[in-house]
């Protein structure tokens, strides 16, 4: 939560500052006329590893998205933009992917980039030993039920006809693999070289990842502080020019970045709505917002909450209040996984606030007001900080004994996976580009720790319905059957859905560069064009 004012903490950081008389190694430590350039960047979270074959959480992920890459990205207007494919085909009947990789590029150690490195990265995501959450991206590749019983190692629908080729082959059409594959950190390639002696039963706590020094992002790790900071220099090796020579990456609170944004120590950061009116008033900070593809919901553990108790207490909770009075009217209420336009009803089912109503559907779907729960999260991100205090305070209201627990990331992930949680939350992705990227969390077969259901829904009508849109190769023929498959996941309300928002940074002036992510966890994927100065 947040632990002193805005003008508290702008007080503190530079009376901090004058009294040690030294700077950070924020913009100001830039030399004007030669040397190194540098700049720092806010983490909102602190990062435990770096491992892109784990689910990584938001500060996870945005590291990894600066030592590593992938084959495509998703740009700020949520259209594809290649990375380490320069093109890509679709057969016409959706059953053969096609990706040409970039020529002549070499990993940060100087060894050579291939399609060998594409190879092992989606096969080690398959293989059962690895308990890659990403897996299940990889469920209709001819070959994925052998590796997944023992059977085979390696996907038989994965091949590389030559250095720079790798082809999918499918068991049925999969129009939405570019968009699977596409989402910020996930299915980062990694380097074949350093890893393909690795135990795969041990890649997915290997140490290797919790100071990755190789990789085909922009920038090469140096240094890894847990709780305090990342240390990262500019890859020589990189396919393209990159602007900044040093970046670090500072774990701080919400109130704490807006005021090292002040002193000039700070070069980005994420401001929460609350605070926009004062961040817009900080000499030399530019802000600018994006729609979020992504949005914030909170994650009943449905194997303890059926889903007449999800549609309560979903009822009990003032959405378009929370919108107005955190976000400054900046986000939109949603009522569905489904963020692509042409896969959304007009007539879903709204779940407008009303305490007295949410009350009496609890009671009649039997819940245990007697009983009390727990309410986690990882604290530091301002907007949800206030939004779980208002959110307890209504269910408090009508009877729902609910505290709040602030955990780390890692206690977050082992709890999710012993399914000993009550509530949590979950925010951003990119789920605008095709309906099919909200499956990730939502069908019987992701449930996690084999992919990113953490909320443990599973609704076989919903998962049919899915798979028959998913099959469906044309747009026209898909819409119907997406649209029948949100109208069951509003049902049953998979997820308590709060709102999709806009996304607002502040940046110094000095960088150059910056555009606006509507996913927080992706904006680093263009930091290889920035420069400051």
């Amino acid at each position: 939560m947040r632990t002193r004012t805005f003008a508290g903490a702008v007080a503190l950081v530079a009376a901090a500052a004058l009294l040690s008389g030294c700077t950070s190694h924020g913009s100001s430590s830039v030399k004007a006329d030669k040397g190194p350039t540098s700049a720092t960047f806010n983490l909102y979270q602190h990062p435990q590893s770096f491992n892109a074959l784990k689910t990584s959480v938001g500060a996870e992920a945005l590291t990894e998205e600066l030592i590593f890459d992938n084959l495509v990205q998703v740009k700020p207007d949520f259209t594809f933009e290649p990375r380490l494919a320069t093109s890509w085909d679709m057969s016409a009947d959706g059953m053969t992917w096609t990706f040409h990789l970039v020529k002549g590029q070499k990993w940060s150690d100087g060894k050579p980039f291939s399609s060998a490195d594409v190879l092992w990265t989606f096969n080690a995501t398959a293989n059962p030993k690895v308990g890659s959450p990403a897996s299940t991206k990889l469920a209709n590749v001819v070959g994925y039920n052998e590796v997944k019983s023992g059977a085979a190692t390696t996907l038989s629908g994965l091949t590389a006809p030559d250095a720079n080729t790798v082809v999918f082959k499918f068991t049925k059409p999969s129009p939405g693999f570019l968009g699977a594959i596409a989402q910020g950190a996930s299915l980062m390639i990694l380097p074949e070289h350093v890893l393909k002696s690795h135990d795969p039963a041990q890649l997915g706590t290997d140490p290797w990842f919790n100071l990755p020094t190789v990789g085909m992002g922009p920038y090469t790790m140096t240094k890894f502080t847990p709780d305090q900071e990342v240390d990262l220099v500019k890859n020589k090796h990189y396919r393209s020019s990159v602007g900044i020579d040093k970046v670090f990456l500072k774990m701080l609170t919400s109130d704490v970045a807006e005021a090292q944004l002040q002193t000039g120590e700070l070069d980005l950061a994420q401001v929460a709505p609350a605070d926009l009116s004062a961040v817009q008033g900080i000499q030399n900070v530019k802000v600018t917002s994006a729609p979020s593809p992504g949005f914030l919901r909170i994650v009943a553990n449905d194997e303890k909450f059926p889903a007449p108790v999800r549609q309560a207490l979903l009822t009990a909770i003032d959405r378009k209040t929370l919108i107005k009075t955190i976000y400054g009217g900046k986000a939109d209420l949603v009522n569905s996984s489904f963020l692509t336009k042409w896969a959304i009803p007009k007539d879903l089912k709204t779940y407008s606030f009303d305490a007295s109503k949410a009350k009496s559907m609890l009671t009649a779907a039997g819940f245990d007001f007697s009983k009390q729960y727990t309410f986690e999260w990882v604290p530091g991100t301002a907007d949800r900080d206030q939004a779980i205090t208002v959110i307890l305070q209504e269910w408090n209201s009508i009877g729902v004994k609910a505290q709040a627990k602030q955990v780390d990331a890692a206690t977050q992930l082992a709890d999710i996976k012993s399914k000993a949680y009550d509530f949590t939350f979950s925010g951003g992705g990119t789920y605008t580009l095709d309906p099919a990227s909200s499956l990730a969390f939502l069908s019987c077969s992701n449930a996690y720790p084999a992919g990113g259901n953490v909320g443990y829904y599973c609704s076989q009508p919903f998962d049919a319905a899915a798979a028959q849109a998913q099959s469906t190769v044309k747009q026209s023929d898909s819409a119907p059957l997406w649209k029948a498959a949100a109208k069951i996941e509003n049902q049953d309300v998979a997820e308590l859905w709060l709102y999709n928002p806009q996304t607002v940074w502040a940046t110094s002036t000095k960088l150059k560069g910056f555009a606006p992510y509507g996913d927080f966890t992706n904006v680093f994927a263009e930091a290889a064009k920035w420069t400051i100065g």
